[in-house]
């Protein structure tokens, strides 16, 4: 009569579950991707997968080979990820091309019906657009009379513009 083979352990003692390790791992990758604030589809593109792959992975299905292309993507080493030291995140502030090109026109203040032709926008579109940007790099809780100013600083601290543009 045989035995099964004792199931791998990651601490002295303590047995490893597998589906919970493979849903920690997927925990890890969604975390990593949402900091960088990019959508399943775009780490799929930059890590030459498809999203069901990265869906799955995220899910804690996956094999060894997606895991790699996954960190490979992410620009995360596969050591670092799977270590007792890795932390979830700092999400940093981040703006699409166009939402930065929309900031770089207002940061002068200039009223949204000046600004809206500038972008071939309507002043609503063009509140609508700002609105999410504030959201994106949180300063919604800022004084309106204050948040598009916030909102300059933070793009031009985390580099998400040109600096040239910062106002005092």
């Amino acid at each position: 009569m045989t035995t099964a083979p004792e199931r791998p352990t990651l601490t002295r003692g303590a047995r490893l579950d597998l589906d919970d390790y493979l849903a920690d791992i997927g925990d890890r990758i969604r975390a990593e991707r949402q900091a960088r604030h990019w959508s399943q589809d775009e780490l799929a593109a930059r890590a030459g997968m498809n999203r069901r792959t990265i869906r799955s992975l995220e899910n804690g299905v996956g094999t060894l080979r997606a895991f790699a292309q996954a960190c490979a993507g992410l620009q995360v080493e596969m050591t670092h990820l799977l270590s007792g030291q890795w932390r979830l995140p700092a999400r940093h502030p981040s703006l699409t091309v166009r939402q930065a090109e929309v900031l770089r026109v207002v940061a002068d203040g200039r009223p949204l019906s000046v600004a809206a032709p500038v972008l071939g926008m309507t002043p609503e579109g063009l509140a609508s657009v700002l609105s999410g940007i504030y959201r994106r790099l949180g300063v919604v809780d800022v004084a309106r009379d204050r948040r598009r100013q916030a909102a300059v600083r933070v793009a031009a601290d985390h580099g998400l513009f040109d600096q040239e543009i910062r106002t005092s």
